[in-house]
């Protein structure tokens, strides 16, 4: 019998889950982890749309990116809309689990499968570099570097990437530079990381989002930026993540909640 505890065992495989920061609610958040597991919804994140996909193709068990609870609540009353899901979970019997910063860091997580599909298309070097490894951990940790077979002007590569991830990305220069070298860091971009990116002698950091006052920074670097979006460069493992599970479950149904679709529109 595959249970909900077999499914995490096997998703802590992946992305260990004492990789996760300290300040982060990853893993188990509401469910019987010895119920038998009906059917998985893997999501970015844990909305009434997942329960929706849920309940449409009888799935009990939800697996999302982000955490849905970040802070301790005393209360979980039906009048509250994000407490009034947790009810409509519970009432249905749905389990739901996070695999947030330990997937993100993973040897095979976020920071790859935003580099595949951002650069989907374009050839690379297979010499991949995770910029900051963790301690004691040499195939894990944040940030990809790679380098480009060929140079690429930038303009005409945030239109690859735009197609790719059906984004629009921000971007922090007038200079359509060449590209070659250049750094994945999905999600939330951590200032602190410049001064490293800068001793690399990167041409191009790709990232979700960052502040204003990094993007003048890192431009006064001559470090190009593009940011995608926090979802688009984060909804990318959400592939990724629906084909491991369906290789080692195969007899499971595994549906993907697409997102939410205000990180997909995008000007032609």
């Amino acid at each position: 019998m595959i249970t909900h505890q077999k499914i995490y065992d096997q998703i802590s495989i992946l992305a260990p889950f004492e990789y996760a920061e300290e300040w982060d609610p990853t893993g188990k958040m509401l469910g019987d982890f010895s119920d038998k597991t009906r059917g998985i919804v893997v999501s970015l994140d844990l909305t009434y749309k997942s329960l929706e996909i849920a309940l449409e193709n009888n799935c009990n068990l939800i697996i999302t990116h982000h955490p849905f609870l970040f802070s301790p609540v005393s209360t979980v009353l039906a009048e509250n809309k994000e407490q009034k899901l947790l009810l409509e979970l519970a009432k249905n019997q749905i389990s739901c689990f996070s695999c947030h910063t330990n997937l993100d860091v993973a040897s095979k997580g976020v920071a790859m499968s935003f580099l595949e599909m951002a650069l989907k298309g374009v050839l690379f070097d297979s010499q991949i570099e995770i910029v900051f490894p963790l301690e004691d951990q040499v195939e894990a940790g944040h940030c990809r570097m790679v380098n480009l077979i060929n140079s690429i002007n930038l303009s005409e590569l945030q239109n690859i990437i735009d197609t790719n991830l059906k984004t629009v990305c921000q971007i922090n220069t007038d200079q359509d530079q060449s590209i070659n070298k250049i750094v994945f860091a999905p999600g939330s971009f951590t200032e602190s990381w410049i001064s490293s990116l800068e001793n690399k002698n990167i041409d191009l950091l790709v990232t979700g989002e960052l502040k204003h006052h990094a993007s003048v920074m890192l431009h006064e670097r001559n470090i190009a930026t593009l940011a995608t979006g926090h979802g688009a460069s984060e909804q990318t493992i959400i592939p990724f993540l629906s084909e491991y599970l369906k290789e080692k479950f195969e007899n499971l149904t595994i549906v993907e909640n697409e997102g939410i679709i205000y990180n997909y529109l995008r000007s032609e």
